[in-house]
């Protein structure tokens, strides 16, 4: 008798749980990927299934209205539509084709922006070569990815947030774990079966109408912090603009050099650009209104070792507080279109020296090769 009563009460409890567990898969197989989702970025990054070759789904193409990662279903929100193409490997380009390729992070991919306005798409207008946006990645992804092995570019750019260079990591770093990755992603991509397979689960694990649902109900009591100065978002405030040791310059600066000696080794030119914060560049609006002097200093001890850099800093500051542009959007702290075109003059400056261009950059291109 007891074992017939246990058997009903656990029936009654997987009915009662099934709703649960389909409706993650009916999002998956069932509705549209950017029903619950307020970026791109969200709707095709992969969540989970880690053993695909790219951060986005493969061959994609997707059009959506999105709004800030700071500030998403608020009044401080900016609306802008936006368009995505992702190529066989899960990168966001139209094509594979690499002789410029750009390391990064999602200023590189182009959060918030549409697929004209990302950086290898400006570079490649400029320069008229093949740019190749291979972001979210590290250099240690690129050295253990064999496509470039056998196709290597002329040149690789490393770019970064300013505050995520303390977070760049020496060569050789998960390089095992870069290598397994993109053995398996291989086999995925070689089946649209397992693409298929891969991308169902990953939508699966997303859950999500439970990750939109909670972060309604957590702006609505108030629990969403958000760093705001002068109806401007920002990520991380004041914390942003700290001092760093002459240590952890250094520390740095070997890091990046390692990037230009492991390249060397394969044939490959180096440059490193970094992308202020946008404390740093509206340092004015924060409560202490200091100027950071971080990416000058590091700049400085990357000439010293004669690493080549693209130096956006001076350019961003006299677009800003010169000119009165915009460079980031409010409720977002990624760059804007207009800061994407200055920093494509500089590095189109430092890859061919001898175009036209405002003499106004010139001198921000330092190239001690």
């Amino acid at each position: 008798m007891k074992n017939h009563d246990v058997r009903k009460l656990l029936k009654k409890l997987a009915l009662l749980t099934l709703p649960f567990a389909l409706w993650p898969v009916m999002e998956a197989v069932v509705l549209p990927m950017d029903f619950f989702t307020f970026r791109v970025w969200e709707t095709i990054s992969v969540n989970t299934m880690r053993i695909m070759s790219g951060p986005f789904y493969p061959n994609m193409h997707m059009k959506m209205e999105e709004e800030g990662e700071l500030a998403p279903h608020t009044a401080f929100a900016e609306k802008k539509e936006v368009e995505w193409y992702t190529d066989p490997y899960g990168y966001r380009n139209r094509d594979t084709k690499a002789e410029v390729l750009l390391i990064g992070d999602s200023n590189i991919t182009g959060a918030k922006l549409s697929q004209e306005e990302t950086l290898a798409e400006v570079l490649e207008r400029q320069i008229g070569k093949e740019v190749y946006s291979f972001a979210p990645a590290t250099v240690n992804r690129f050295l253990g990815t064999r496509r470039f092995e056998e196709n290597p570019p002329e040149v690789v750019v490393v770019s970064s947030i300013e505050r995520r260079i303390p977070e760049l990591t020496p060569v050789g770093a998960n390089g095992m774990a870069s290598k397994v990755r993109d053995i398996t992603g291989s086999v995925i991509n070689s089946s649209p079966v397992l693409t298929w397979l891969a991308m169902t689960a990953d939508r699966v694990s997303k859950l999500a109408l439970y990750r939109r649902t909670v972060a309604n109900i957590e702006r609505s009591f108030g629990r969403k912090e958000y760093i705001v100065y002068h109806n401007e978002f920002f990520i991380e405030g004041e914390f942003a603009n700290r001092h760093f040791s002459d240590e952890e310059i250094s520390y740095m600066a070997d890091i990046l050099e390692g990037y230009k000696h492991a390249l060397a080794e394969r044939g490959i030119a180096f440059v490193f650009m970094p992308i202020p914060n946008k404390e740093n560049i509206y340092h004015q609006l924060l409560p202490s209104q200091q100027k950071p002097d971080f990416l000058a200093r590091l700049m400085r001890e990357l000439q010293k070792r004669e690493v080549a850099v693209v130096n956006t800093q001076p350019v961003f500051e006299r677009l800003y507080l010169k000119e009165n542009k915009r460079l980031y959007p409010t409720d977002d702290a990624h760059w804007n279109n207009t800061a994407v075109k200055a920093a494509a003059d500089l590095l189109a400056q430092h890859l061919n020296p001898d175009r036209d261009s405002d003499k106004d950059t010139r001198h921000l291109v330092q190239h001690t090769d």
